[in-house]
């Protein structure tokens, strides 16, 4: 991953999640599809994105040092551990988000201090996607095959 990729990823990010709460869970068709549904109540437009996971991830209760650098390294959870998980972080609010320097592994921080780790390294399968479940803007960013980052954001955005 480019390094001004994933500064403007993380702009991206920031200016969609700073704020915004989980606000929903829906399991996919298996148990390695999740979606979280996060909501900003103070934000008018561009105030609701799903996070589409379709990796390993977990939440950790405090900040790391390192981070995991593949799915393998995830610590394993069950579909009931995952619910847990979003249970206790549910309404709290985003107070950060970052990418990995070398993939982009999505590392949300919230503001009980928790945070929200998502896989994002496979060689062929993208591991998360974050965009507007109602497509009123275009908002999209995709955590692609090998390790690279797609953003798709109005014109405008800088």
């Amino acid at each position: 991953m480019k390094i001004e990729d994933q500064k403007f990823a993380e702009r991206v990010l920031k200016h969609l999640l700073i704020g915004s709460q989980i606000d929903g869970l829906k399991f996919g068709i298996n148990s390695s599809t999740t979606l979280l549904y996060f909501t900003n109540y103070n934000r008018k437009d561009d105030g609701d994105f799903v996070l589409n996971i379709e990796t390993n991830w977990t939440v950790y209760p405090e900040a790391c040092d390192t981070y995991p650098s593949s799915e393998g390294e995830v610590p394993f959870n069950t579909e009931e551990q995952h619910f847990k998980h979003i249970w206790d972080i549910r309404r709290q609010k985003v107070v950060n988000v970052q990418l990995d320097t070398v993939s982009p592994h999505l590392i949300i921080s919230l503001e009980s201090g928790r945070v929200l780790f998502v896989n994002g390294y496979d060689p062929n399968y993208e591991c998360w996607q974050l965009g507007d479940p109602f497509g009123g803007v275009d908002w999209l960013l995709v955590a692609t095959p090998g390790g690279d980052i797609a953003i798709w954001c109005p014109s405008e955005f800088e």
